[in-house]
């Protein structure tokens, strides 16, 4: 394999190592905390049961704090052999009536005392020996645990059984004030058995168990089983490298198969399968993807991946070739639709030409189709030489097919209109001529206005079309005319013409609806009384710049918003004719 492709099985194994590593130091803490919890279970019973064994056999003196009072004064006598002579001294103390396990040395001479203290000292030491050494403790002792002496040992078992050697009159190597167990015993409030852990400098760590023993209500001494945690932790340490050692041997030798079987099921597959995508990157032969794709013989999700990317192969293949059909299409579609735009705009009047050497009139227009073409128009021609006639309309809809019914309905009104007639007549010969043939039910506003150029009289007549502006002299504002139905829209509509007189300066401007339903990035619109204040900026611009001023505020309104609908705008400006 090349390195691209091993990295994929790298990964795979990093992450499978740090997986292993993961679970086995879980899995050790696990089997740590449970073998610590499961020992200590084991070992807490163990001690309950020789604490509370001991504690009997120590509390059944009844006279116990005179033993221990008698023992920390004679240490050196208590610790040591006595003579034949020093027994014979006191021989009658065994021979009294009394149970000598109940004697009290308050009764007793110094001979007396020394044998029955002596050799309550030696059983105590000969039970603690015995225990410790069946049960492995560290050590027994019986401390005293008040503040004054804490620590004290009264009595201690040796392994050895070597009397001699018992540490009478010595203290505990560790401090007991700090404990929480022995805190409690000394307020009185504590369980039958107290437990502590104590940790040394040196390593040493030790598990140590109390049992409290009273006399007359209160705690006088307690019996101490110490047992070495630091063995105990060494040694499940110890066991639980060894577990580690071998569970990383395995893990490793599972780990090495995994890889392999990784490689073989979905590293090969992988790579064959990115081979294959590649090589089709560069030729496009979906054959050749489908004769690779038949090497991966894996029947899980690699394998159906590679049947995926064949199937993908070959619809590339197909979507490429209708894709360049389509393109062509699309060419053709652009270059009628190119011609189609010339046409229209071909279609409406050279304005220039209209009032070539007529000054009693300027005319500005545009139009902006919101697609490629159309369905908005505007007219002006000269019905005769006194006449001039203005339209604007609107069609429903946009594209093609609002600009071929745009076209006929253009024709229709401009050959109507120099048959002469008013113009609501004019619009009721159209829509009828429109409604006979509206198949598609489509419609048009339309404004018409006829012009009596010598006397500025100007006849009118709305078929449903936005309202015109006007200025007469104090400002452009908004004339409502009255309005008819739309052309196409039902047959036998009447339209009524109204008169304007224009004076030397009045000026007239009409628009489609997509001027005032312009909108902004909030799909606020434009509004009619912004198209007002657009033309107030200057009313008596020409008509070229009033409607560059409208076309500007527009556009500074739409901030960039797309065009929803075609706008078109005709400025009117009538100067009136020469006195002879």
């Amino acid at each position: 394999m090349t390195k691209k492709r091993k990295r994929l099985l790298i990964q795979v194994g990093i992450i499978t190592v740090v997986f292993f590593i993961i679970l086995i130091i879980v899995l050790g803490t696990m089997i740590y905390v449970g073998s610590t919890s499961m020992f200590l279970s084991a070992k807490n019973e163990m001690i309950d049961r020789d604490l509370l064994r001991n504690k009997e056999d120590v509390q059944s003196f009844l006279h116990l704090s005179e033993y221990l009072d008698y023992w920390r004064e004679h240490i050196p006598d208590i610790t040591r052999d006595l003579s034949e002579e020093e027994r014979e001294a006191a021989s009658g103390v065994y021979q009294r009536e009394y149970d000598p396990d109940c004697l009290s040395l308050k009764g007793m001479d110094d001979a007396e005392k020394l044998v029955i203290a002596h050799d309550i000292y030696e059983y105590t030491a000969s039970s603690f020996n015995s225990e410790q050494y069946m049960f492995n403790y560290d050590g027994i002792y019986l401390i005293d645990i008040s503040e004054e002496n804490s620590g004290f040992i009264y009595c201690h078992g040796d392994s050895h059984f070597d009397f001699t050697k018992l540490s009478l009159g010595e203290h505990l190597e560790f401090d007991i004030n700090d404990q929480v167990a022995v805190q409690r015993m000394r307020r009185g409030d504590f369980y039958e058995t107290e437990y502590e852990i104590v940790y040394f400098d040196d390593g040493r760590s030790y598990y140590i168990g109390y049992a409290p023993i009273t006399e007359n209500g209160k705690v006088i001494c307690a019996i101490c089983i110490t047992y070495d945690w630091s063995t105990v932790r060494k040694g499940l340490a110890e066991n639980l490298t060894v577990m580690a050692a071998l569970g990383i041997l395995v893990m490793l030798a599972a780990g090495g198969l995994l890889l392999h079987f990784l490689y073989i099921t979905a590293v090969r597959p992988l790579t064959t399968i990115q081979r294959s995508v590649r090589g089709y990157i560069v030729d496009k032969d979906s054959a050749k993807v489908t004769e690779n794709m038949n090497e991966v013989t894996s029947r899980n999700e690699f394998g159906v991946l590679a049947d995926d990317i064949s199937q993908l192969a070959q619809e590339i293949d197909r979507y490429t070739d209708e894709n360049i059909k389509l393109a062509a299409d699309k060419e053709r579609v652009a270059a009628e639709l190119g011609l189609a735009t010339r046409i229209q705009k071909g279609t409406l009047p050279d304005i220039e030409k209209v009032v070539k050497e007529r000054g009693e009139f300027e005319i500005s227009a545009s139009m902006t189709p919101a697609k490629e073409i159309g369905g908005d128009f505007y007219d002006c021609f000269f019905i005769d030489d006194d006449h001039l006639a203005l339209v604007i309309a609107d069609v429903s809809g946009k594209g093609i097919p609002a600009s071929l019914f745009m076209m006929s309905s253009m024709i229709l009104i401009n050959d109507r209109a120099v048959m002469g007639g008013t113009p609501s007549e004019i619009l009721e010969f159209v829509n009828r001529r429109i409604c006979e043939r509206n198949t598609l039910e489509m419609f048009v506003t339309v404004w018409l206005g006829i012009l009596e150029v010598s006397t500025g009289r100007l006849s009118c007549a709305n078929a449903g079309h936005e309202f015109p502006i006007i200025n007469t002299g104090s400002g452009f504002e908004l004339f409502r005319d009255k309005h008819g139905f739309v052309l196409g829209g039902m047959d036998g509509m009447k339209y009524k013409t109204y008169e304007l007189r224009l004076k030397k300066g009045d000026c007239l401007f009409v628009y489609t609806d997509g001027i005032t339903e312009a909108t902004d990035p909030v799909n606020e619109l434009f509004g009619t009384q912004r198209t007002v204040d657009a033309l107030n900026i200057a009313p008596d611009a020409s008509p070229e710049e009033l409607i560059k001023n409208v076309s500007r505020v527009i556009g500074d309104f739409a901030q960039g918003s797309p065009q929803a609908d075609d706008m078109t705008m005709v400025c009117l400006k009538y100067n009136g004719t020469e006195e002879p």
